[in-house]
Parts: C-alpha cells; structure tokens; sequence
C-alpha cells in the first residue's frame, strides 16, 4: 500500500498533466491587499483548479488505495450556488471514513460563478473544509497555497486517524494527528483535542449530550 507521501506525489503529477491553471501569489509574503481588493476578483475561472485537483485525487485514491469511487451526481448547497456534483471515495479497509468531494459554482451578483470544492466526510453534510474559503482577490495568496491547503485536509483523512465532531450548540471541530481546530464558540480546544485522542483509543468514549463524532483509521495502513 502507498504512502501519504506516495500519494501526495502523485495527485500532483496527474493534476499537472491536466493543465491547470496555476499562477503566483499576488503580493510579496507579509504585503497587505489593498482596500479595493476586499470587493474584487480578477479571475473566477482560474479557480477551476481545484475541480481539477479534486479528480487528481479520486483518481489517485482509487489507483494508490483501492478506494471505491460512486458518483455523487447532485447534493444540496446554499441558495447562491449551483447544485453540486461530486464523488463519495470509500476505502476497502475497516474503520475508515468515506471521503466526499464535491464541486459547485458560487453564484456572484455580476460576472461568472466561482467555482468551489466542498470536502466532507462520513456524509455529505459533514463539510470539514471549502475551497476557496473566499476568491476575492484580496484573499488570493496563489494556487500553491490554495492546493495545499486542499491536499492537507484530504491527506489527514486518508492518512489517519482522523476525527470529525459537531455539537448541537453549532460548533464544529477537526483532529488529526498534525493538530486540531474548533469552529464555533464551543469548549476549550485542549478539551476537544484530549476528547478526540480518547475517541480513537476507544470510539465507545462516552461524548457530551448533543455532540456527534465521526472516527476514522487509515486507508494506507
């Protein structure tokens, strides 16, 4: 079975090959966008790159790690984007969290959709990443950045193991072996991090009323 890092090297050489659209980053490292940039973006389309990296990946996976790939052929989205389409990748071995990748088009007032990645995991709804998090061009830090941030988030799911939790509250966290982030104004992350760590040495851990966990192995080993 491949490594993280085999894997990781490949999703960037099929993606290479597809002719994505990279381009750098706007500004020298520590510049600040300037005010007009907060309301402007120079080039939906070129964010189409990260459709592209998406297939990179199911590609990859269903190659590097046996994974099953089934068409998600619509899911629900907010009201200012367009249905979207989409694969759910799930790994032949046991204790694994299914994978969801799905693409839509944000709708703008003027000019043309950007197009956006959803990341999800167990179900569709469960979105523990979106890219890009904004397109504005004061937000733009390059596609480098952008398609990193995307191979980080699937890596620490394929990679394991792996923890997704949503309270009732509305907070939201993600752990990982590389770390963990709280979204929302839920308990403490030191808290959130030890809950996590328990849970994948016993998924039976008993969780706090309201909150749903989601505990994955590794697809590689």
């Amino acid at each position: 079975m491949a490594t993280v890092d085999e894997v990781l090297a490949e999703v960037a050489a099929r993606c290479s090959t597809r002719e994505p659209r990279s381009w750098p980053a706007p500004r020298p490292a520590g510049e600040s966008p300037r005010e007009e940039e907060y309301s402007r973006l120079t080039d939906p389309d070129r964010y189409r790159i990260v459709h592209l990296r998406s297939r990179a990946w199911a590609d990859t996976l269903v190659a590097r790690a046996d994974a099953v790939i089934t068409p998600v052929p619509s899911y629900p989205t907010s009201e200012n984007h367009t249905s979207g389409r989409g694969v759910r990748l799930a790994s032949r071995r046991p204790g694994t969290l299914p994978l969801f990748l799905l693409e839509h088009d944000v709708r703008r007032t003027a000019g043309a959709p950007l197009p956006a990645l959803d990341i999800a995991v167990a179900e569709p709804g469960t979105v523990v990443a979106s890219h890009p998090d904004c397109g504005c061009d004061a937000c733009d830090t390059g596609s480098a950045d952008l398609l990193e941030a995307i191979d980080r988030t699937i890596a620490a799911v394929v990679g394991g193991p792996y923890v997704s939790m949503r309270a009732a509250e509305g907070w939201f966290a993600r752990w990982h072996p590389q770390g963990c982030e709280i979204s929302g104004a839920g308990p403490g992350l030191h808290d959130v991090a030890r809950l996590c760590e328990r849970l994948v040495e016993d998924e039976n851990t008993p969780l706090p009323e309201g909150v749903v966990a989601h505990v994955g192995r590794s697809w590689l080993h």
